[in-house]
C-alpha cells in the first residue's frame, strides 16, 4: 500500500507535527528516510512534562539530553516559538545553568515567542542569557516561578507586545522598571506576586507604559511590598486581584498605597480588592464601560468624591461578599446615568 501521507509537501507535514509535543513528533522520524530529518524544521518547540505524575530521574536525563542533542542542530533558521513547562514532579531536575544555555540557543534563532514555567524544576532561580533581554524578534515573553529577572542596562525589546511575569523574583529595585521601559510597543501585561517574604529586590511596582491597553496585576495575602504605581494612559482593559490587606493590620509596617493616574482609554475594568482606599481605584477608571467591583465598603466613610460621574458606564458588576455592599450600589446607580445592565453575583473563586 502506497504511503500517501508521505507524498504530502513538506509544509503540510510540517503543520500536522505542530499538533504534537516536539519529543512526539521527533519519533516520526523513524518512519523512513523522509521524516527523518523532517522535524527538525518545526517553527515551534515545546517540552511538557506538565502532565508527569511521577517525573523520575532517568526520565529527566532523557529529557534533557534529547533538548541538548537536538536544539543546537535545530534547522529552522526562526524558532516560532519556544516553550518549557515541568510541573511539580520535575522537582530540582534541572540545574539553572541548563536551562539558560537553551534559551540562549533559542534567543539567537530569532525567536518570536518565550514562555518559561518552571515551577520548582530548578534548585536555584534561573538567570537569564542577557541576549534574551535585547532580542529584536521576541513578541512574546512568559516568565513563570523560579526565574531571576536581572535587566541589563543596554536592555531594548522593539518587538515585545505581550509580557507576563508571575512569581518571579526581582534582581533589585529598578528591574521591573527597567524591562518595561525597553518595550516600547508593549500592549499587554500580567504581573503576579506570589506568596511568602518579601523580594528582596523590590518593594515597589512601578507600571510606566505609554502604550500598554491590556493590564493584569495579582496580589497575594501574604506578598510584601509598599507601593504600586501606575501611569497607562492608553489602558483598555484593566484587572486586579488583590487580597494583601487581608493579613494588614492597622499599625502594621507592612501597610501600601495603589497611585494612579487617569485611564482615559479604559473600556472594561474588574476590580477585585480588600485594599480600603476604594477612592483611588474609582477616580482612575471613571471613564470605564463595562465594571466588575468586589471591594470593600466602609459603612462610616465617603466611598468616592462628590462629583465624579460615569458617564460612559453601561455594565456593572457587583459582589455582594463584602458587608455594606449595597451602599456602594447605590451611589453608582446615582452616577451611573447611562447603565443598561446591572449583575449582582458572587464572584466564581468566592
Amino acid at each position: 500500500m502506497d504511503d500517501k501521507i508521505s507524498q504530502l509537501p513538506d509544509d503540510l507535514l510540517l503543520k500536522v507535527l505542530l499538533f504534537l509535543p516536539t519529543k512526539v513528533a521527533a519519533s516520526t522520524s523513524i518512519l523512513s528516510k523522509r521524516w527523518e530529518f523532517l522535524w527538525m524544521w518545526l517553527s515551534k518547540l515545546e517540552y511538557n512534562s506538565i502532565e508527569e505524575k511521577n517525573y523520575d530521574c532517568e526520565e529527566r536525563r532523557n529529557l534533557q539530553n534529547f533538548i541538548d542533542l537536538n536544539l543546537p542542530l535545530h534547522r529552522a533558521p526562526v524558532i516560532e516559538s519556544f516553550c518549557l513547562k515541568f510541573s511539580k514532579g520535575s522537582y530540582r531536575s534541572f540545574k539553572p545553568t541548563v536551562i539558560k544555555m537553551w534559551v540562549l540557543i533559542a534567543v539567537s534563532r530569532c525567536l518570536r515567542e518565550l514562555s518559561l514555567d518552571l515551577f520548582a524544576c530548578t534548585s536555584w532561580p534561573t538567570c537569564l542569557p542577557s541576549s534574551l533581554y535585547t532580542c529584536k524578534s521576541l513578541v512574546i515573553l512568559k516568565l513563570i516561578d523560579k526565574i531571576f529577572v536581572d535587566v541589563p542596562r543596554m536592555a531594548c525589546l522593539p518587538s515585545l507586545k505581550t509580557l507576563f511575569l508571575r512569581r518571579v523574583t526581582y534582581s533589585n529595585e529598578n528591574s521591573l522598571h527597567q524591562l518595561l521601559s525597553s518595550c516600547p510597543v508593549l500592549e499587554d501585561l500580567v504581573l503576579e506576586r506570589g506568596d511568602g517574604l518579601r523580594n528582596p529586590g523590590i518593594d515597589k511596582w512601578r507600571v510606566i507604559v505609554p502604550s500598554l491597553q491590556r493590564l493584569t496585576i495579582k496580589i497575594s495575602r501574604c506578598s510584601n511590598f509598599d507601593e504600586v504605581v501606575i501611569n497607562t494612559p492608553s489602558l483598555k482593559y484593566f484587572k486586579v486581584t488583590d487580597y494583601k490587606e487581608e493579613y494588614v493590620s492597622e499599625n502594621d509596617d507592612d501597610r501600601y498605597s495603589f497611585k494612579f493616574k487617569d485611564m482615559p482609554q479604559l473600556e472594561e475594568a474588574d476590580i477585585d480588592s480588600t485594599y480600603p482606599d476604594i477612592d483611588k481605584f474609582v477616580k482612575s477608571i471613571k471613564f470605564v464601560k463595562r465594571l466588575s467591583l468586589c471591594i470593600i465598603v466602609n459603612a462610616e466613610e465617603d466611598l468616592y468624591p462628590e462629583g465624579i460621574v460615569f458617564n460612559h458606564l453601561e455594565h456593572l458588576k457587583l459582589c455582594p461578599c463584602h458587608s455594606n455592599w449595597s451602599k456602594l450600589l447605590v451611589r453608582l446607580l446615582k452616577d451611573s446615568p447611562n447603565l443598561r445592565e446591572l449583575e449582582v453575583s458572587l464572584n466564581d473563586d468566592h
